[in-house]
């Protein structure tokens, strides 16, 4: 199974995704961003989730501006607030551009940033998803100090995975790759489209792109990351404090939520017809999750030798962070 790419012999054309949602306090930075791209985007398409403050206002104005530079500019307002997945889905449907940047309202982008990621479409035609560094600011747009991959705490392993071919069971694992970074072709919304509610939207596009096609990492950072209160999805590195208290934490309702959400990519990959390869990948993580489950609701003598079999399966390493996930099946408490 693959997904072809565009036709050789001409530029490829690009789409930035906007969505928003109250953002007024930074999304006239985020969209003037856009502008100052050395490599202009062909298309922005702006979806706006029914703000009830200046927001609108702004991105209109800004829609008549990009207009004005050559660039076709196209803005809708949701009727109702309809939640940031189901906003990127609708937004999504109105792209053409041969690929899609995914853009959120609050951050900023490097100038060069639509050049380098566009780049690498253009000289790997097998590339379908790629994904940068990014530079983490606070609200002001301060540098913290470090970079995405350092807070996300991205290994050695995990790269070579993503390098050697094994990038699927990388992400199936967890998600590395944050929307506002990412780029892909638009042939993948063939197979991840309708994006499920289930799922956050960038973790389920790379993984249906790394079952289908090649993903590649930017180690270059590429945009400034806001960290905010009202982010939807922000980072930060974890203390020692945190990794501690992190072992007794509950996780039945985490690993319950992950597990649903594997059997909804499943049945995506049986609809699409997906390789047997990669749905037992999936169904062997599922397995792994609920015998975790049942783990935790043992008492401490009984988990022992339940971690102890589950661990000489080797799908605490092959499905998560080997030994830290160990001891968290004994240590916690739900």
């Amino acid at each position: 199974m693959s997904l072809s790419a565009a036709p050789k012999g001409r530029p490829l054309k690009t789409s930035v995704v906007v969505c928003t949602y109250n953002g007024q306090a930074y999304v006239a930075e985020q969209l003037n961003s856009l502008l100052a791209q050395s490599r202009t985007p062909d298309e922005i398409v702006i979806g706006d989730d029914a703000s009830d403050d200046e927001t609108w206002s702004l991105v209109c104005d800004f829609v008549a501006r990009a207009e004005g530079r050559g660039i076709t500019a196209i803005a809708f307002r949701n009727a109702r607030r309809v939640g940031y997945v189901e906003n990127f889905s609708r937004t999504l449907r109105s792209a053409v551009g041969d690929v899609i940047f995914l853009c959120d309202q609050d951050d900023v982008w490097h100038a060069d940033k639509v050049a380098v990621m566009t780049a690498s479409f253009e000289h790997d035609p097998a590339l379908l998803f790629a994904h940068s560094d990014a530079r983490l600011v606070d609200q002001g747009g301060g540098y913290l100090g470090h970079c995405l991959f350092y807070a996300l705490e991205v290994t050695k392993r995990e790269l070579d995975g993503i390098d050697s071919g094994g990038a699927f069971e990388v992400y199936l694992r967890r998600n590395l790759a944050t929307g506002a970074a990412s780029a892909f072709r638009r042939s993948l919304l063939t197979m991840a489209q309708p994006l499920p509610q289930e799922w956050v939207h960038d973790a389920w596009l790379v993984v249906v792109a790394a079952a289908t096609g090649r993903v590649s990492i930017v180690a270059d950072c590429l945009i400034d990351y806001r960290q905010h209160p009202k982010n939807q999805i922000g980072v930060a590195r974890r203390s020692v404090k945190q990794r501690v208290s992190d072992l007794f934490r509950a996780r039945n309702e985490t690993i319950t939520n992950t597990a649903d959400r594997l059997g909804v990519l499943i049945a995506r990959f049986e609809e699409v017809d997906a390789s047997n390869e990669h749905i037992d990948s999936v169904r062997s993580m599922r397995d792994h999750l609920r015998r975790r489950l049942v783990i935790g609701t043992q008492s401490l003598w009984h988990r022992v030798p339940s971690v102890i079999q589950e661990w000489s399966t080797g799908r605490y390493t092959r499905f998560g962070t080997g030994i830290r996930s160990a001891l968290r099946d004994l240590l916690r408490i739900g």
